[in-house]
């Protein structure tokens, strides 16, 4: 193959301004239908520090400081999906990765959705490639240690990527960008290699380590996007040993840290504290500069007392979503709380995922599309705190995002349109309705989502029952494996998506390629062959490609599987004492906790 000069370029950065990413969502904010006050929100932003302001943190550093010392108390809902970075898919989690997992690129540390942007973190640049972007090589930092003391090398960043094709250990995950992309796969999407632990000993010889600072890859198919895929957690390094005891699917109970902060307790459900990684070199790290000694997480599915925690400032931010409806509605009506708080358009669109294995007619799927109350959806998301009514799967910074498409329409005012609906019933010959579950996290919005939805689908007489779960095994280990789907009878589910990096490939490729598994993200098990053909002519060359990816969001709307209903906004509480608190675009719009401090030293 002819070579060009070999250039380091963050190739596909223009494909999407100002696009904020990151998979799967959870968590949410609360019911007051005023708009958000018109505080500049998800600006170009810049590494100013600014006073407490309502949504200062979506344009700026809160309270800059480089005072070190003191704790970070935070608060979830729900445990991880996976803290191992090969297993991993929720937005909020990839963004806690950062305390303690570093990339071979990361991204930047710059407020703003405008400066989505990425940078060398454990390579000593960005990735020098081939003409046609189907050969990467990257040279590694020295100085950047485990925290036992042993260098980070090329093969164990080799090592942590191989450990992705294990799928039948680490479902969770985003395996969809790697294993037909590193590996010759079959008709059916199943790669030649199976990972570390049943190829014992078979090599992926699409990646070669000369020495342990060099790592190059061979790709099966051109991917301007490589840089992006290199920064997801997935591509993070690995010792070749593990963790001892605690390797495979044991590796999630104490992942090892190259990062400025180490897992010092989990107990899973329960709580996680990280202490200094007294390894971590800071001359080695220009993406995070961490403060406080020690963070702690404690896990607690009711998510009001967790805001009681937050309002009498014993708790300092939480890190899985946002606050619920009361909270939220004193931050509204109160200055004192308002300007502690941020409300940025977070990467996600929420939509309803209706699966063809229990609801098979797509009449009587799309009777379902129909008959939602948008606006009802609305107002259980936190209402236009909560985002926008949204018609297609495509949020607005997407590629090929069309803002006339309504393939659906639910009526001039967003309630439903129930003589469509009943019309769609009669097709699938149900016209009395039909019964069947919906899947959701049983904390949080999930319950008034499902409310919302069951009182609008019950006009039609599509009867709808709760199928709940807890947070950290829904998507992987719930929704997203088919034999769960059937058994329990699921024909509806909740769901979160954004894009893991950004362009409309990281927006689609793991939620709708016929390649892509269920348990990362196509819940539905779609395969189309239009679809994948959009997504293969896109990835060819860098640029936006609107029209492509606008083709593509038609045809998924036209399958009738994914009901979108929200573009989604969040809002978050930031405890008064914390200083350094920016929005973090790149990881969906969560506060970047690696880099925040405390002013109290407490």
């Amino acid at each position: 193959m002819q070579r060009n000069r070999k250039v380091a370029t963050a190739v596909g950065l223009t494909a999407a301004a100002t696009m904020v990413l990151t998979a799967c969502g959870s968590g949410g904010s609360s019911s007051d239908d005023k708009s958000p006050q018109a505080s500049a929100s998800n600006a170009d932003g810049s590494n100013q520090s600014l006073a407490p302001a309502f949504n200062a943190a979506t344009i700026g550093f809160v309270n800059m400081s480089d005072k070190k010392g003191g704790s970070l108390n935070l608060v979830a809902t729900g445990d991880c999906d996976s803290w191992d970075p090969a297993n991993t898919y929720y937005g909020w989690c990839w963004n806690m990765q950062r305390l303690f997992t570093r990339t071979l690129v990361g991204y930047a540390s710059t407020p703003g959705a405008n400066n989505v942007k990425i940078e060398p973190d454990l390579a000593a640049g960005l990735g020098e490639h081939n003409a046609d972007f189907t050969e990467w090589t990257y040279k590694l930092k020295t100085g950047v240690k485990w925290e036992d003391g042993t260098p980070v090398t090329s093969k164990q960043v080799k090592y942590g990527i191989q450990r992705v094709f294990a799928t039948d250990l680490f479902s969770f995950g985003p395996a969809s960008y790697y294993l037909c992309l590193l590996s010759k796969c079959d008709k059916e999407g199943n790669p030649e290699y199976a990972g570390p632990y049943k190829d014992k000993g078979k090599d992926l010889a699409s990646i070669t380590t000369p020495d342990d600072n060099t790592i190059s890859f061979k790709l099966q198919t051109s991917t301007p996007d490589f840089d992006f895929l290199m920064s997801l957690p997935a591509s993070a390094p690995v010792p070749l040993t593990e963790n001892g005891a605690n390797a495979g699917s044991k590796y999630t109970l104490k992942p090892l840290s190259n990062g400025p902060y180490k897992f010092s307790s989990y107990t899973p459900e329960q709580k996680i504290v990280w202490v200094r990684n007294d390894q971590f070199d800071q001359a080695t790290d220009k993406i995070r500069t961490p403060l406080v000694d020690k963070i702690t997480l404690n896990i607690s599915t009711n998510a009001d007392d967790n805001d009681k925690q937050l309002e009498a400032g014993t708790a300092d931010a939480q890190t899985d979503g946002g606050v619920q409806t009361a909270f939220q509605t004193n931050n509204i009506n109160n200055p004192d709380l308002k300007k502690n708080a941020d409300n940025p358009v977070s990467s996600y669109v929420r939509y309803f995922s209706v699966f063809p294995a229990t609801i098979p007619d797509v009449h009587c799927r799309r009777a379902i599309f129909y008959a939602i109350n948008k606006v009802d959806l609305q107002r259980a998301r936190g209402g236009t705190y909560g985002g926008d009514i949204a018609h297609t799967m495509a949020q607005p910074t997407v590629p090929g995002h069309d803002p006339k498409a309504n393939p659906y329409p639910t009526g001039p005012d967003n309630t439903g349109d129930l003589v469509k609906a009943k019309e769609e019933l009669t097709a699938c010959g149900k016209p009395n309705g039909f019964s069947t579950k919906m899947a959701y996290v049983n904390a949080g919005k999930g319950p008034a989502v499902f409310t919302a939805a069951q009182s609008a689908l019950a006009r039609v007489g599509i009867k709808l029952a709760a199928a709940v779960h807890a947070q950290s095994g829904y998507y992987g280990g719930y929704i997203g494996k088919p034999e769960t789907v059937k058994s329990v009878g699921i024909g509806m589910a909740q769901a979160g998506w954004g894009a893991d990096y950004p362009t409309g490939g990281g927006f689609w490729t793991s939620i709708v390629a016929s390649y892509a598994p269920p348990g990362g993200g196509n819940y539905t098990v779609l395969k189309d062959p239009k679809i994948d053909a959009l997504l293969a002519e896109a990835s060819k060359t860098t640029g936006r490609h609107d029209d492509l990816f606008k083709q593509l969001d038609a045809q998924v709307m036209a399958n009738a599987v994914d009901l979108p209903f929200i573009y989604d906004k969040t809002l978050y509480y930031r405890n008064p004492r914390l200083t350094n608190v920016r929005n973090n675009f790149a990881l969906g719009s969560y506060y970047d906790f690696v880099n925040i401090g405390v002013n109290d030293g407490k």
